[in-house]
């Protein structure tokens, strides 16, 4: 396939504000695709060359873009840096540059999909000494055969930061509409709600299939080949990450019994959530986002070893920082300082960790994942043995009385921990979703919004005053709409960042800043500069109002929802766009709200 098909979509979708038409024009690059092609497009769409848990990075930094736009366009590097200041987008640059180049190659050949793989895949490999210069040859011989379009595309894909906007959800939804259309001759026939219907159950099955592969490109690949029957294929395999489930959340103990009757009610802790897979000796360690961080966790690795009993199995805990002279945990900000590619040793000694499992998904060629929670936990139980040093169980008990969970959750607390999360004894493990299997009730802080939120910035302010020289003053950020696939905005945050938060932030947005409006994010509020939605920051605040201005959880008949007063935490690199705080979350958030405060009034009234 020639890569300027590929270029010439993206392009297409770059340019159109509307997600459903972007949804329209994959379906069509994809029904005049062959599978292998299509595993190569799904992977280019993630800014990847491969699926996240294989660990092929293609992230390279501007520097080697630039040398590489030097080397095919004839200009000198102080031009071309000229031009990407102007514009602000090296894809820009090297689309312009090349189109206009000083220079003509000897040789010229149209450009496949697969020479740009190539290309990208022995970049991402080339390490020592001499591996930049190759680097910039191999980058340099993509640029000199590419058409401008294909350019953009080129220097963009090796940053990480294509800009199309295109989610997993987007892609999943065409392979919907592509079966939708295999297995029903005369869908197109049919009205608008059947076929939305239709398109529902698909996409449903495709994310069920992706949430236990998590290798979207391997999945459309199989769908392309073999339709829905091929789904049959996906199975749940040591080395490879489970999409983790997620918690809902309540404002306390007395409605938690209500809705979920007797429970377990574990400890939980504010670390690193890992999922860990052991297939004999072979130990590997995912991150919530599907990341291989095997490496990261020396000393879980080794303990896993020793410490689990299965010879293969998927468990899932959480790892936090330890300090072995008070017996204490760190608080996050310790935590996620073993997050790290390099002194990793110095900081496993620093701040070892401790890692306590709470599920278990698969354990020597059993799917657990079906099992109702209380017999996954006794599985787990056999699994680990007694008196490990570094791997433990969580701490829970089981009750149906509020004031048992209450008083459990205010230990936990006491303890430095985050709070409590309640399960329902009965409920499988669903993964890739939130559910109120899984219930959480984490430590109340002033004003009337009792939890905190985990909100995506879409933008960003020039900074005034002091902060002039940050050119950072404030985020704008936003709720994830997960039935649109849409990021809506919820607030304008200045105060709760430190210095460093602001030299750290402006660091990395100035990197991703676009020069559209990225069509996922719904906002009537202009920032001085939108952003591609990436990172999540925790958000504190002192309660939740409706808004006119803001899009969360906004319709045709009902205003959008704002935060009031609100203050950054933290930056929360643990987590992904898609797995911020609903804008559904935060309705029913306002919802909780307004009945504690009026069940605060009646209290009152009565003294």
């Amino acid at each position: 396939m020639l890569f300027k098909i590929v270029a010439n979509c993206f392009d297409k979708i770059e340019n159109t504000p509307s997600r459903l038409t972007t949804t329209d024009f994959l379906v069509e690059l994809f029904e005049n695709t062959d599978s292998e092609d299509t595993k190569k497009i799904v992977y280019l769409l993630q800014g990847r060359i491969a699926p996240q848990f294989e660990g092929k990075e293609i992230g390279f930094g501007e520097k080697l873009i630039i040398e590489g736009i030097v080397k095919a366009s004839g200009y000198k590097k102080e031009e071309v840096e000229k031009n990407y200041k102007k514009t602000g987008d090296l894809g820009e640059t090297a689309q312009k540059l090349i189109e206009e180049k000083k220079q003509n190659t000897l040789f010229t050949q149209e450009l496949s999909l697969e020479k740009v793989f190539q290309n990208l895949e022995k970049m991402s490999i080339l390490e020592g000494t001499g591996s930049q210069e190759q680097k910039k040859k191999l980058l340099a011989e993509l640029f000199n055969y590419a058409t401008p379009i294909e350019a953009k595309y080129i220097a963009r894909i090796p940053l990480g930061s294509i800009r199309l906007g295109v989610g997993d959800p987007t892609i999943m939804d065409a392979f919907a509409i592509i079966l939708a259309k295999q297995e029903n001759k005369n869908y197109l026939e049919k009205s608008e709600e059947e076929r939305r219907k239709i398109k529902i159950e698909l996409r449903e099955k495709i994310e069920n299939a992706y949430n236990v592969d998590s290798d979207l490109g391997e999945l459309c690949k199989i769908l392309q080949e073999k339709g829905i029957k091929g789904l049959k294929e996906i199975k749940i395999k040591p080395g490879k990450p489970i999409r983790p489930t997620a918690a809902e959340r309540l404002p306390n103990a007395k409605e938690i019994i209500e809705k979920l009757g007797k429970c377990a009610v574990e400890a939980k802790y504010d670390g690193f959530r890992l999922q860990l897979s052991k297939d004999g000796e072979k130990i590997k360690i995912f991150s919530r986002q599907s990341e291989d961080i095997t490496q990261m966790f020396p000393e879980i690795i080794e303990a896993a070893q020793k410490e689990i009993k299965a010879k293969t199995c998927i468990i899932e805990g959480e790892a936090l920082a330890f300090n072995e002279s008070t017996q204490e945990y760190y608080p996050f900000q310790i935590t996620i300082q073993r997050k790290r590619k390099y002194e990793i040793e110095k900081k496993a000694q620093e701040y070892p960790l401790k890692l306590f499992l709470f599920d278990v998904m698969y354990a020597d060629g059993i799917n657990y994942m079906e099992k109702p929670l209380i017999e996954r936990r006794k599985k787990l139980e056999t699994l680990v043995k007694e008196e490990n040093e570094i791997i433990k169980l969580s701490e829970y008990i089981i009750t149906d009385s509020a004031t048992e969970l209450e008083n459990f959750f205010e230990e936990k607390i006491s303890q430095g921990l985050e709070g409590i999360i309640a399960k329902d004894l009965s409920a499988p493990y669903i993964a890739g979703a939130r559910k109120f299997a899984w219930i959480k009730l984490k430590r109340s802080y002033k004003g009337n919004l009792n939890d905190t939120l985990d909100l995506v910035i879409i933008g960003y302010y020039k900074g005034k005053g002091k902060r002039t020289e940050f050119g950072l003053g404030a985020l704008l950020v936003a709720t994830y709409n997960n039935t649109n696939d849409t990021f809506e905005s919820v607030a304008k945050i200045g105060t709760g960042m430190s210095e460093a938060d602001l030299t750290e932030l402006k660091e990395l947005l100035t990197k991703i800043v676009t020069k559209n409006k990225n069509p996922r994010i719904v906002s009537e509020i202009e920032p001085d500069y939108f952003v591609e939605p990436k990172y999540i920051i925790e958000v504190n605040a002192d309660e939740i109002t409706k808004s006119p201005m803001h899009t969360c959880g906004k319709t045709k008949t009902e205003t959008g929802y704002a935060l009031r007063f609100p203050r950054m935490l933290k930056l929360r690199i643990d987590k992904k766009a898609e797995e911020a705080t609903t804008s559904k979350e935060v309705k029913k958030l306002h919802a909780m709200q307004k009945k504690v405060s009026l069940e605060m009034k009646d209290y009152l009234k009565k003294e």
